[in-house]
């Protein structure tokens, strides 16, 4: 996703900026299970890399799939993490955090693949849970859509945070 293809419509950019406002919505709600099925495709790729902070002339390449991560998920995994969720036995949510998810900067970006978009977009995660328990979580995200009929499905999700050591307790969530 590094070359950027042609810049989408407004009126496209408009119908991914809603795609993304409903899925923030799913997660706010704890709608898992509706964001999995309706908003996820089958074949996903939902990674969160592990990063160093590195001095300006170190070379090594940036993480691959195959490098350690705190999510490399396929839609097999999602639906697991989902599930346990669902058994309301995940102690590190009982009682459940308070999560806000805020999307901003989205760049929708046609692909060489007619039913693919990239899209780049930032987040701010918020977590809240019990009397002090705070997490903000902000970064951006490199998607690719596909299209599905009228709407679209995350087939690919690379998250990058800004910052290289995460102190939350509980990553049991999804950005």
């Amino acid at each position: 996703m590094s070359e950027l293809g042609k810049l989408a419509t407004l009126e496209l950019g408009y119908q991914v900026e809603q795609f993304y406002y409903r899925e923030a919505r799913f997660m706010n709600q704890r709608q898992h299970r509706q964001w999995l099925e309706s908003m996820v495709h089958e074949d996903i790729h939902y990674w969160l890399p592990i990063t160093e902070n590195r001095m300006l002339n170190d070379k090594r390449p940036e993480p691959t799939p195959e490098d350690g991560a705190i999510y490399n998920d396929n839609y097999g995994d999602l639906d697991d993490r989902i599930k346990r969720l669902e058994t309301g036995l995940v102690w590190m949510e009982d009682p459940p955090s308070r999560i806000r998810h805020l999307i901003s900067n989205v760049e929708v970006y046609h692909t060489d693949q007619e039913q693919q978009l990239s899209v780049y977009s930032n987040f701010h995660v918020y977590r809240n849970r019990r009397q002090r328990d705070e997490t903000n979580l902000i970064g951006g995200r490199e998607d690719v859509l596909v299209r599905d009929g009228d709407g679209f499905k995350i087939l690919k999700r690379k998250i990058n945070l800004d910052m290289r050591v995460v102190l939350d307790k509980n990553l049991y969530f999804f950005i």
